[in-house]
């Protein structure tokens, strides 16, 4: 038997994935965390079951891009397969649309009422017996914070009662007999009210049930915690509200470059012994020379460079992604920028993937997917590849700043700037015209557990992934310099010193970056520059092409074509910045 877990966005599948799987997953507070199938392995009583998590979906009749994947998904399942519908007790007559749909599938089904904790806390009761009367199947209480309602799932699952959708009355009556409901003569509170434009009208009838049947099974219903919905009513209503959300994402930014700049002065002292520890162990073994050189540096500044520079900058991107995640902020600052945007081919929606690629680019490449066309896709994925820097390339970058006293606002404003206009450039060839619905969902505490899980799933590729290859990268740029390759170069002086105001070492660094943008910095660090040479240098180098990683994530998702223009994009944008601040530095005084 195959069980599929099904349900509206954001309605905690993922977390329900997790508790019964044992597999951790990223969970946020936002639609559209979920964009492919996960599957893992649940145990019920001593029998093995595949349990598939899908992506959040709205309705059957309107499913696009993941929503699609978790229509088939369902469609193709057997009799013997069964679906649980994981119903946020939060959003009870939003989330009920789709339990209506998927009875009329008449396959085997449990509704999992997650999150009757939050809701309790909340003060909203709901009578799941009643419910579970009106629509024919078990309707379990669930918290998967909590694991309150694991047994009695189990219980149903193995002893099979009474999941296969009845002809009750009552759920006749719901689904057929709407006359009586005293909320079918309009739809003037349906969730999708007038925010959408609906030939469905069948849809449109799940929504109009769903709130009847709501109405039948809340028992009682408070407003949350006042202070909650106060902040909330101040963000999504005022227009204080948002310049606060512009105001706080200056305040995370501030604190991420005063957490590197500190944490690397104190990292780097700690490590010294460790360094000297490194240099006598190779002494020890490898005799004076060419190898003793490139590896007494290599790796001792292979294993400072990754903990000083790349790994504070990863803690704290990943520290205030997850806070942001966790309380419902992104989908708000979604809203926020989506005219400014959509002026310059990006939607509000791309907030999130691209938020996301601060602190990886490759998981954020595929969030693109919750992005509704191809072409928005592509302008994104491009801008994520040749403009966003992760944290580890904002660590490595900030480092070799503060080395040569480089020239930060021209940094900042020459990346803001390529951003804009390289996406009112790519919107004008590929951009589409969109209609876009968000959902705002509500504001809740950050949750530690929540946010110390996310922080650790994301540092887990920083030991298994960067860390090595940073030793590798690093061992290898000090074999190049020790070589004397460099040196060989300086016949192309000329042309790089006129082209950039660089000497070939440097431009050569940059072009590196194709291998991995970690390896640029490492160069750099090694060249005698001036603060205007770093400043080009730098700027080339977070305006460049994408990393082996991102690349081969992009041709997995949108095919090798993709990835070739967009290298090729990421090569002229670096080239061209890098002449035109050639040019314009020595005009300002710079």
């Amino acid at each position: 038997m195959k069980i599929v877990l099904a349900g509206q966005h954001n309605s905690g599948k993922s977390m329900v994935f997790s508790r019964l799987t044992g597999i951790d997953t990223i969970v946020s507070n936002y639609s559209g965390t979920s964009v492919e199938i996960t599957r893992g392995m649940m145990r019920v009583n001593g029998s093995s079951f595949e349990l598939l998590d899908t992506p959040g979906i709205y309705s059957l009749a309107w499913a696009d891009g993941p929503s699609d994947l978790t229509r088939r998904t369902i469609t193709d399942l057997g009799d013997d397969d069964l679906i649980i519908n994981v119903v946020d007790a939060g959003s009870l007559a939003r989330n009920l649309a789709l339990t209506l749909e998927l009875l009329e599938l008449n396959l085997p089904m449990i509704v999992l009422l997650n999150q009757v904790d939050v809701a309790q806390s909340n003060h909203l009761v709901i009578d799941h017996q009643k419910l579970s009367e009106y629509l024919g199947v078990p309707v379990i209480p669930f918290s998967a914070q909590t694991g309150e309602g694991v047994a009695d799932l189990h219980a149903a699952i193995s002893g099979g009662s009474r999941i296969q959708p009845g002809n009750s009355p009552r759920r006749v009556l719901i689904t057929t007999d709407m006359a009586a409901c005293p909320c079918s003569a309009n739809c003037s509170g349906c969730p999708m009210g007038e925010a959408v434009s609906c030939s469905e009208q069948q849809v449109v009838d799940y929504y109009q049930q769903a709130r009847c049947l709501a109405k039948q099974v809340i028992l009682h219903s408070d407003n949350r915690p006042r202070g909650l919905q106060v902040l909330q009513d101040f963000l999504d209503k005022t227009r204080m509200g948002s310049l606060a959300l512009l105001l706080l994402g200056l305040l995370g930014f501030y604190l991420l470059l005063s957490f590197i700049g500190w944490s690397e002065e104190v990292i780097v002292s700690l490590f010294a012994p460790i360094q000297d520890l490194i240099a006598r162990i190779i002494s020890t073994i490898v005799p004076s020379g060419f190898w003793h050189t490139v590896l007494s540096k290599g790796i001792s500044e292979g294993i400072v460079v990754p903990f000083s520079l790349v790994m504070p900058a990863m803690l704290m991107v990943s520290f205030l992604i997850s806070i942001i995640e966790d309380i419902g902020l992104l989908p708000r600052y979604a809203v926020l920028l989506d005219r400014v945007g959509n002026l310059f081919g990006v939607s509000g929606q791309a907030v999130i993937p691209l938020s996301l690629g601060f602190g990886c680019r490759t998981p954020a490449v595929v969030a693109t997917r919750i992005l509704g066309s191809e072409g928005q896709r592509f302008i994104v994925v491009a801008l994520l590849s040749i403009v966003i820097p992760c944290a580890g390339t904002i660590g490595m970058l900030s480092s070799t700043i503060v080395a040569f006293d480089a020239y930060i606002p021209v940094i900042i404003l020459s990346m803001l700037g390529v951003f804009l206009l390289l996406g009112w450039i790519l919107k004008k060839l590929y951009g589409e015209n969109e209609d876009r619905v968000y959902e705002l969902p509500s504001l809740r505490m950050p949750q530690a557990a929540n946010v110390a899980k996310k922080i650790r799933l994301r540092f887990q590729g920083f030991f298994t992934e960067v860390l090595p290859l940073l030793l590798v990268l690093s061992v290898a740029v000090r074999i190049i310099i020790e070589s004397g390759v460099l040196n060989r170069l300086h016949n192309l002086g000329s042309l790089t010193y006129t082209l950039f105001g660089l000497p070939p070492e440097a431009v050569i660094g940059v072009l590196l970056t194709i291998i991995q943008r970690y390896l640029a910095p490492l160069v750099i660090l090694n060249l005698s520059l001036d603060p205007r040479q770093a400043t080009i240098a730098i700027t080339m180098i977070a305006l460049s092409v994408p990393c082996l990683p991102v690349v081969v994530m992009t041709i997995r998702e949108m095919g090798v074509k993709a990835v070739v223009k967009i290298v090729g994009v990421g090569f002229a944008v670096s080239l061209s910045i890098g002449f035109i601040l050639n040019l314009v530095l020595p005009a300002i005084g710079g």
